[in-house]
């Protein structure tokens, strides 16, 4: 442990430069990685419907965090880890288990980011009314494209403007949205029933996660939360119009969790769900280089079986001490 929070010169300079917001971690095999340190997120302080306490991804197995690490950019791999490292081409074509075991291969405490992790944020950013911008048309912002990243379609990491942070500054997480979609932990689709950890606990072996009490079924070829029935299918809709079955209260965990709008709340990007007899679905967040208005921080694809592999599906690693 000692290893990774050691203070050398260039964890020193880029605490310095931006104002403790980002540091660097270093990995099992003395890789610096450059992560945001992400303070403690209170419920109400992001909205009134999601409840009082903190944000379940600031509590692994029932531990509290003060902070959370979340990589600076979309990750590479060295040495058979994850890195968060700048001006880099993301990794791609890598499947679910592989994206969640080479950010593990860091070290301990390091791990795929997860669906809790991932709302947090975008939850926080959609607050305080920051509009979080990236790579949704070949290189540049489909909304503004004035705005572009350097490389080909797929733009190097954090070569964006500051618009594509996630807190609109130089110092942000960068490319959230679009450029690839990005794995995240702590979250399936199992024939439509919506599987998670209660909180943030990457640890937990995925046949421990329990159902959320709630599933996602294809009606006309939208999806809509409901309590009971599935009916097999793919469909896709705005994140902000999702609905649920008629008279049914949708469970807190789930607007938590980015799983449900929050009335109120701009939340940008689409939905998709597979929702088949018997098909699992891992998911993928933010979008990618050329979903133009489907891309947002409330992206989210449910279709994805785990062993798929595309240059458009990336990953970004995670730490929390």
């Amino acid at each position: 442990m000692t290893e990774i929070i050691m203070k050398d010169s260039l964890r020193a300079e880029v605490e310095a430069a931006s104002g403790g917001k980002q540091t660097v971690l270093y990995t099992a095999q003395g890789q610096p990685s450059y992560f945001n340190v992400i303070p403690q997120i209170r419920l109400e302080d992001l909205h009134h419907s999601l409840g009082s306490g903190i944000h379940p991804a600031f509590v692994v197995d029932g531990v509290e965090k003060s902070e959370l690490f979340i990589g600076t950019y979309q990750a590479v791999i060295r040495d058979g880890a994850a890195l968060s490292l700048p001006g880099e081409v993301p990794a791609g074509r890598i499947d679910f288990d592989a994206a969640r075991a080479v950010c593990g291969a860091a070290g301990p405490g390091f791990h795929l980011m997860t669906n809790w992790e991932w709302a947090a944020i975008a939850l926080q950013c959609a607050a305080l009314g920051i509009d979080v911008r990236g790579n949704t048309n070949g290189g540049r912002s489909h909304s503004h494209p004035g705005e572009l990243g350097q490389g080909n379609s797929v733009a190097l990491t954090g070569s964006g403007p500051d618009a594509w942070r996630h807190d609109g500054t130089p110092f942000g997480i960068a490319d959230l949205v679009g450029n690839v979609w990005e794995w995240v932990d702590g979250l399936k689709l199992v024939s439509g029933w919506i599987m998670m950890p209660t909180d943030n606990n990457f640890r937990l072996a995925e046949d421990q996660w329990p159902d959320a009490g709630a599933a996602i079924d294809i009606r006309g070829g939208k999806p809509m939360i409901t309590p009971s029935s599935v009916e097999d299918g793919w469909g896709g809709c705005e994140f902000a119009k999702l609905s649920a079955e008629d008279g049914f209260i949708v469970p807190p965990a789930l607007r938590q969790a980015g799983l449900c709008p929050v009335e109120g709340m701009t939340q940008r990007g689409w939905f998709w769900a597979d929702s088949s007899d018997g098909f699992e679905a891992l998911p993928g967040r933010g979008g990618r280089w050329h979903n133009g208005a489907d891309a947002g921080s409330f992206a989210l694809v449910l279709h994805n079986e785990r062993s798929i592999v595309s240059t458009s599906i990336g990953f970004r690693p995670a730490f929390v001490l």
